[in-house]
């Protein structure tokens, strides 16, 4: 129990930061992108420096490239809550993302065992993109270009090397890479914001490190998660921020519709029931 509970506090804290960076910190995809890092980066040093943490090269490696993934497939996601909104972007993000983790770690590192177990699993990922497909219906003001959508599938491959690199580690606790991952993070982060350079000196982004602090707490305590929960299932878990992300996104942010809050709570309640069945299989 206490191990599902520890993976259930980066679904909290993901949750939250959509919310906190779309109301009050601001700024566009790369402001976002590089406050975050910087943030993150802060934490993961002293974390490293009062834990006493220490990692050979090819761990700081590993983490190193994991952090650097994360980068672009949350320079995606920051991309999409300006232009498709947050209700609309963290359902499809979710989907991708638990498909592309559960396939890798279920059928690349055998956490699903037997045919059994693959088979239910792969009817568990269908009800969760059943669950996340209703959670998408009308939100107001949302239009989107295809653009959009292809960056922000595209994009989502980052998240699939996040998760998926710590495997190869082979730590005792994962969190010892944190402060590598960090800095795999920042400087994708700053390759990224390069791209528009007025960004290193705009207010918006001293004030998105305050984002990176929100992140960081989900960030090393999905680290211990894997670690104690495996991959699929740290995951899994983790990816319930859908739930507080949509709900806050179409209430706090106002992008829902009339009626719309129903029917995406009862695509969030198969998410959730397709969710726990992969996490219990």
């Amino acid at each position: 129990m206490t191990a599902i509970v520890i993976g259930l506090v980066p679904a909290l804290f993901w949750g939250i930061l959509p919310i906190w960076i779309r109301k009050y910190t601001g700024g566009d995809f790369r402001n976002q992108l590089l406050g975050t890092t910087i943030g993150i980066v802060i934490v993961a040093g002293l974390l490293t420096l009062i834990l006493h943490l220490a990692f050979t090269w090819k761990t700081a490696m590993l983490f190193f490239l994991s952090g650097f993934c994360w980068s672009f497939g949350q320079a995606g996601q920051y991309y999409g809550y300006e232009h498709l909104g947050v209700s609309l972007t963290m359902p499809l993000s979710t989907a991708l993302q638990i498909v592309g983790n559960s396939l890798i770690g279920g059928l690349v590192f055998g956490e699903w065992h037997g045919s059994h177990a693959i088979w239910l699993s792969l009817l568990m990922l269908v009800i969760i993109i059943v669950g996340v497909a209703l959670t998408n219906g009308k939100l107001k003001g949302v239009v989107g270009r295809p653009k959009d959508y292809l960056i922000l599938v595209a994009t989502t491959a980052g998240y699939w090397g996040y998760s998926a690199l710590p495997h190869y580690a082979h730590v005792a606790s994962n969190l010892t890479g944190f402060l590598p991952q960090a800095l795999g993070m920042l400087i994708a982060g700053l390759l990224i914001s390069s791209t528009q350079p007025k960004v290193f000196g705009q207010i918006a982004t001293a004030r998105n490190i305050t984002a990176g602090l929100i992140f960081s707490v989900a960030a090393a305590t999905y680290l211990v998660s894997l670690s104690l929960n495996g991959t699929v299932n740290a995951f899994v878990l983790s990816q319930l921020n859908v739930v507080v992300a949509t709900l806050f996104g179409g209430l706090v942010l106002h992008e829902f519709v009339k009626g719309q809050v129903w029917l995406t709570l009862f695509g969030l309640i198969i998410l959730i029931g397709g969710a726990t069945g992969l996490v219990m299989i």
